[in-house]
C-alpha cells in the first residue's frame, strides 16, 4: 500500500514496522490508515459509500498475507467505516495501470539540494513548460458535448476568438480561481471547487444542471470549463447528461471521452457520480420542463442520443474490477 505509483485522487497508507507487527493483522487506528481528519469524520459517519483498497498486484483479496499492509487497512476500514461498501482492486496497481495508465501517477523524488535544473534528470518529464508549449489539455478548442454544451480548459475560455467562432453566450467555471473578466461578456457562474478526492462536488450538480438549462433555454451555449477540463468540468458535464438523458455513469463517461479523449476525474469524483447514478436512476424524471427563471431550468436534452454502435471506451470501473469484501 505504500507505493511509489499510485491511482490519481487516492491515500497511500504509509503503516510503519512497528505498527504492522503490533497489529497482528488486525486493525489499527484510523488515522494510521487515513491521516485527512475530514476523510476520518466523513467515514465515520458514514457519508462515503465505497471504499477501494489496493496493493501492488494481489488478484483477490483472499489472497492477500494476514499481517499485509492491504489486509491491514481492510480490517481497520471493516470495522470503522460506517455502512462503507468495502472493496478491493484485484490485479492491485500493476493490473489496473495497464487497463487505465491514464488515471495512475508515478510519484518521483528529487533531491532538496541544488538547484532544480541541476538534479532533475533529463528523463523526468516536468510539469513547467515551456511557455512556447500547449500541454495537450490546451491543444485545439473546445469540444461539442452537445450543440449547446462545450467542454474545454481556462485556456480555452480566455480565448476570445474560440468563444467568438463557436457563439459560446456563457461560461461555467468550476475551479478554485473566479475569472472576474469574463463576468462582463457572458452569462457567467462560477462554482469554486478543488480538484481533490475530498473536495464535494455532487452538492453543486443540481445548480449546475439548472445554469446549463437555462442557457439552453435561452438558445444560447454554454462552455464548462477547470483549469485543464481534464478532472472537475468533465464531471459536471457527466452529471449533466446523466441526470437530462437518465444514463448510467459508464455512459456517460464513454460519451464525453469519445469527445475530449483526456478526461480523467479523480477517485473521489468518480464515486459521487456512481452515488449520483443511483439517484437519477431510482428517481420519477418530470413531466413537464420548469421555466428558466434566473438560474431555475429543466432537465431535459432531447438532441442527446447515443450511437447504437458506437465503441465503448475500456472504463469499466468500479464494477469489472472490484471484489467486494464480506463485512463479519
Amino acid at each position: 500500500m505504500s507505493l511509489k505509483h499510485s491511482t490519481k485522487g487516492s491515500v497511500n497508507a504509509n503503516l510503519n514496522s512497528v505498527v504492522v507487527r503490533r497489529s497482528r493483522g488486525g486493525p489499527v487506528p484510523l488515522q494510521f490508515v487515513i491521516p485527512d481528519e475530514r476523510a476520518q469524520y466523513r467515514l465515520r459517519e458514514g457519508s462515503i459509500s465505497a471504499v477501494v483498497a489496493l496493493d501492488d498486484r494481489t488478484s483477490h483479496w483472499q489472497k492477500l498475507k494476514k499481517d499485509s499492509v492491504a489486509q491491514i487497512v481492510i480490517n481497520t476500514l471493516s470495522h470503522l467505516a460506517s455502512g462503507a461498501n468495502i472493496c478491493f482492486l484485484k490485479g492491485g496497481y500493476e493490473n489496473f495501470h495497464s487497463q487505465y495508465p491514464e488515471l495512475c501517477t508515478e510519484q518521483k523524488t528529487i533531491p532538496q539540494s541544488g538547484t532544480e535544473t541541476e538534479k532533475i534528470p533529463s528523463g523526468i518529464h516536468c510539469e513547467k513548460l515551456s511557455a512556447y508549449h500547449k500541454p495537450d489539455y490546451d491543444q485545439g478548442k473546445p469540444v461539442e458535448i452537445l450543440p449547446f454544451l462545450y467542454l474545454g480548459s481556462a485556456y480555452h475560455a480566455s480565448r476570445q476568438d474560440y468563444l467568438g467562432d463557436l457563439q459560446i453566450t456563457a461560461l461555467l467555471n468550476v475551479s478554485r480561481r473566479d475569472t472576474q473578466q469574463s463576468k462582463g461578456h457572458f452569462h457567467y457562474k462560477w462554482i469554486p471547487v478543488e480538484d481533490s478526492h475530498m473536495a464535494d462536488i455532487s452538492s453543486h450538480f443540481q445548480e449546475a444542471i439548472e445554469f446549463i438549462d437555462c442557457v439552453k433555454q435561452a438558445g444560447g451555449k454554454v462552455l464548462v470549463h477547470c483549469e485543464a477540463g481534464i478532472s472537475r468540468s468533465p464531471t459536471i458535464c457527466m452529471a449533466y447528461i446523466m441526470r437530462t438523458r437518465r444514463l448510467q455513469l459508464e455512459e456517460a463517461f464513454d460519451f464525453i471521452k469519445q469527445r475530449r479523449a483526456l478526461i480523467s476525474p479523480n477517485f473521489g469524483f468518480m464515486g459521487q457520480l456512481l452515488q449520483f447514478e443511483s439517484e437519477v436512476l431510482s428517481s420519477t424524471p418530470p413531466n413537464s420542463a420548469a421555466p428558466c427563471s434566473q438560474e431555475s431550468a429543466s432537465f431535459f436534452a432531447k438532441e442527446f442520443t447515443l450511437s447504437k454502435n458506437y465503441e465503448p471506451s475500456v472504463f469499466t470501473f468500479p464494477t469489472s474490477l472490484l471484489a467486494p469484501i464480506p463485512i463479519q
